[in-house]
């Protein structure tokens, strides 16, 4: 499931939210960035982007100088493709497993990681319905268990649409300014 419900055109709060923990211009890695819609949000506040999807058609347009826009399967297996020393890593509306402790050895020290998805129990409101695509109570904490938890969310929400969600956002050290 690549970003699937990232139609919508505003960024997410919780994203746009956690953002000021990230290091002021520094790199910022959009797996299954969707069409775009928080490449956009990173651009703005001057974070060099890059946006990894299985389909780029909607990515290519915002490719340039601040956004680099990279094609990869990530359920193929090519997690080392995503390189590393990232100041922060954001993920909506997409989970792939395997791809965890890929994002935690991916940041560089002080890096962020800021994931929204959804989880158990979201099947009653709609897709995705497939327990390989919602998250256990509390995954995201065990699953960034290395990191320091700056904040944790789980459970239903109205905005944007009736959902079952899990978020986080956690640092790889100690906490610094918190938003």
């Amino acid at each position: 499931m690549s970003g699937t419900d990232n139609h919508a055109a505003a960024a997410s709060p919780w994203m746009a939210r956690f953002l000021a923990l990230v290091r002021p211009g520094g790199k910022v890695l959009d797996l299954a960035a969707g069409n775009g819609r928080h490449v956009r949000l990173l651009r703005e506040r001057g974070f060099a982007v890059r946006a990894v999807d299985r389909d780029v058609s909607a990515l290519r347009p915002l490719a340039g100088p601040q956004c680099e826009v990279t094609e990869i399967d990530l359920e193929s297996g090519a997690e080392w493709r995503l390189g590393g020393g990232y100041d922060g890593i954001v993920v909506t509306n997409y989970l792939h497993r395997p791809l965890l402790p890929a994002i935690v050895r991916a940041l560089a020290p002080g890096g962020v990681v800021i994931y929204e998805t959804f989880m158990q129990g979201n099947e009653r409101f709609g897709r995705p319905h497939n327990p390989d695509f919602l998250l256990r109570p509390g995954e995201l904490l065990a699953a960034f268990a290395p990191l320091t938890v700056v904040a944790f969310e789980q459970g239903e929400v109205a905005i944007p649409r009736p959902a079952m969600i899990q978020r986080i956002a956690a640092l790889a050290g100690p906490p610094g300014r918190l938003p």
